[in-house]
């Protein structure tokens, strides 16, 4: 197995790119920073501080903010330089836009609550002086005569118009985004936070390196805040020497001089964060690929989680383990072609909490983004259901050379993958049943929805039929009759569990071509007991695709071709009525697999042209390398390569050869078109 997860590439993983603040995107409809203001102006501190909390949290930061800064602290430790390398906001936090932004006083309960949820802390003092020596631009500070209404919103908002017109004013060369300081004081943490109870700790207002209008202070309430304080968050996880750590753990070490001035600081913080002593284990996520090299793994946001813990395989049983910061999951550096198999935990780094470990998902690096998703929709908790099934499913689709990306079914539900880009789906419901729903409405919506713009969907699982026609409501017989084109006969052939697990093809569909039986798992061949496999009739034109042996003429699925119900694109199904994953065969899984794979897609190659030749035609060599030559005797109008995924690849016409040199190894289907009549072949390509 080729690990390429190792330490030194988590340390370039985190050091070689940008880190970003852990917020979703802001969204256009979000209000602005005067709007924002006037908004919040009449609040009481309590419910002001409720709903800046809910603005930063759901996004409503500008992108400028977005991008942390690196910022280096030194210090002689036992006579020896020592740095390390953190991350800061370029300014101060604010809510808004680009262009229209209110840099926000806040307590510093608030200030610790926000930090924790995205999995930053707030600065010492000697993170202060560093920041303001390596900023890019300082400012000079700017002042609202003291008096009672410099603790109103409509002082922040004055102060904030004022700093705001400054800044504007160093545009260009100083663009937002550009590290600044010297325009709020900062809230700290420091070891006076401990030493009178219920205080703010305040900090800085610099003139010039080492001459900060405000001392170090605890004089003021907790609850008070003015004009002048700031909050620049600083991302807590970090690299030192290689290993990564925390900004926390750092300043209760021997290696605090590098960040404090103080001496250790321990706690680091306020005493006011949201202790988190319990993660969730992630269901909603999923493994994309993007380019040749990249896979992206999307989850679905958990403000607990700072980072996830990342487990990858190329053989979905012995795992490499990395750590990356939650709004940066991308594998990089992958080999293009290999398939991984990746599970996750969600890990918050400021209380070194891990949750447990989710489900199996896989993907290849590869150029095609859009050709196959894998959704794991068994969630079950059933003997024998380890989660991990997208293994059967993956190397089937892969080892007849079709590339995928993957899923689980929330990541669907929740809006993280659009099932409609991708021109198949393999959906994986195992022994899914009434107790978690085969299809919930959400899915139902999913699936439809892609049915009828011209999707195509392969589904399997023992129990769907039984969930949704025998005991569903209304809808769920609706969806079942219309778009799994079936309704239930049995839960059983003869109604008997525990008994039938062999299948012969059935004809009437013409999508299996096997000759001889499939047998499926009764439970001692490593996967589960698939005790009661549904029987079904074909529904609204769909045809009986797959049959039980000795069992008359008990249906195990169904194939369709054509339009689904308020359709505007014909699609395809193939759904069968036992789990794809308990085939014993793995050769039979493969084969199983490429025949609803050719059912789905030869057609798109072929449907130019009506009429299919029959005559002596011969193309070679096939394998080939470079040149695909059509025998003399045919005349040649037109010669199209596809991929298996349908996809025009190459054509030439009038002539008896076309090139292959440029394509990668694999499978493709050759249509040779004469006039009105074609012939459809496929060609191995080799290196």
């Amino acid at each position: 197995m080729k690990y390429f997860f190792s330490i030194i590439s988590i340390v370039l993983s985190f050091l070689g790119k940008a880190q970003y603040l852990n917020v979703p995107p802001r969204l256009p409809s979000m209000l602005t920073g005067s709007q924002y203001t006037a908004q919040i102006a009449a609040l009481s501190l309590t419910a002001r501080e409720n709903s800046i909390y809910n603005e930063v949290i759901s996004g409503n930061v500008p992108d400028f903010s977005r991008t942390l800064t690196p910022v280096t602290g030194t210090a002689l430790i036992g006579g020896f330089p020592k740095s390390v390398t953190y991350y800061v906001l370029p300014d101060y936090l604010a809510i808004g836009s680009d262009a229209d932004y209110f840099l926000c006083p806040m307590s510093p309960m608030l200030a610790t609550k926000i930090a924790d949820s995205l999995g930053c802390t707030l600065p010492t003092r000697k993170m202060v002086n560093d920041i303001y020596a390596q900023a890019t631009l300082t400012m000079s500070p700017l002042t609202i005569p003291a008096s009672g209404t410099m603790t109103t919103v409509q002082a922040f908002a004055q102060h904030n118009g004022m700093v705001k017109n400054q800044r504007n004013g160093f545009i260009p060369p100083y663009s937002l985004g550009t590290l600044v300081a010297g325009d709020k004081k900062d809230v700290i943490i420091s070891n006076l936070i401990y030493s009178t109870a219920n205080r703010v700790i305040i900090y800085g207002w610099h003139t010039s390196v080492g001459n900060p209008i405000q001392p170090m202070t605890n004089v003021h309430a907790d609850t008070y805040m003015d004009y002048s304080h700031g909050i620049r968050l600083i991302q807590n996880a970090v690299v030192y020497n290689g290993s990564p750590t925390t900004i926390k753990a750092l300043l209760t070490g021997s290696l605090n001089p590098m960040l404090s001035d103080e001496g250790v600081i321990n706690p680091p913080q306020y005493p006011y964060g949201n202790t988190v002593s319990f993660l969730n284990t992630p269901q909603s996520f999923a493994v994309i690929n993007k380019t040749n090299n990249t896979l992206e793994i999307k989850v679905k946001n958990d403000v607990d989680v700072t980072h996830y813990k990342i487990y990858s395989s190329t053989n979905g049983t012995t795992f490499a383990t990395q750590t990356l910061a939650k709004n940066n999951l991308t594998l990089t550096t992958l080999s293009a072609g290999q398939i991984y198999f990746i599970k996750i935990a969600a890990y918050n780094a400021t209380y070194s909490v891990t949750s447990g470990t989710s489900e199996l998902l896989a993907g290849v690096p590869c150029s095609y983004q859009d050709s196959l998703l894998i959704v794991n929709g068994f969630d079950r908790n059933v003997t024998g259901n380890t989660l991990d099934f997208v293994r059967q499913h993956a190397g089937a689709a892969y080892s007849n050379q079709h590339y995928f990306s993957s899923a689980t079914n929330e990541a669907l539900t929740d809006g993280l993958v659009n099932l409609t880009v991708y021109k198949s789906a393999d959906w994986i419901l195992g022994k899914e049943s009434t107790a978690n729903e085969t299809f919930n409405a959400s899915e139902q919506t999913v699936v439809s929805t892609y049915l009828k713009q011209g999707g195509k969907l392969f589904v399997s699982g023992s129990e769907v039929g039984w969930d949704l026609d025998n005991n569903g409501t209304a809808a769920d017989k609706s969806f079942y009759n219309n778009y799994l084109m079936a309704s239930y006969a049995a839960d059983a052939p003869n109604s008997q569990a525990s008994t039938w697990y062999k299948t012969i093809k059935d004809p009437s569909a013409n999508v299996f071509q096997f000759n001889d039986t499939c047998v499926f798992d009764n439970g001692s061949n490593g996967t589960y007991n698939v005790d009661y496999p549904d029987v079904i009739s074909p529904m609204n034109g769909s045809s009986a695709c797959i049959k039980f042996t000795n069992a008359g003429s008990n249906i195990a699925g169904v194939a369709y071709s054509g339009m689904f119900t308020a359709g505007s694109v014909p699609g395809k199904l193939v759904y069968i009525t036992f789990p794809f994953e308990t085939i014993v065969s793995s050769a039979k899984r493969i084969i199983m697999f490429q025949d609803v794979w050719e059912y789905f897609f030869t057609a798109i190659a072929t449907s130019q042209k009506e009429t299919v030749y029959s005559g002596s035609m011969e193309i070679y060599p096939n394998p080939v390398k470079d040149i695909l030559h059509v025998s003399d005797n045919f005349n040649v109008t037109e010669i199209k390569i596809y991929s298996v995924q349908g996809q025009l690849l190459s054509e030439v016409s009038n002539e008896n050869n076309i090139s292959t040199a440029q394509l990668s190894p694999g499978i493709y289907l050759v249509e040779i078109i004469s006039g009105d009549k074609k012939i459809l072949k496929k060609i191995i390509k080799e290196d």
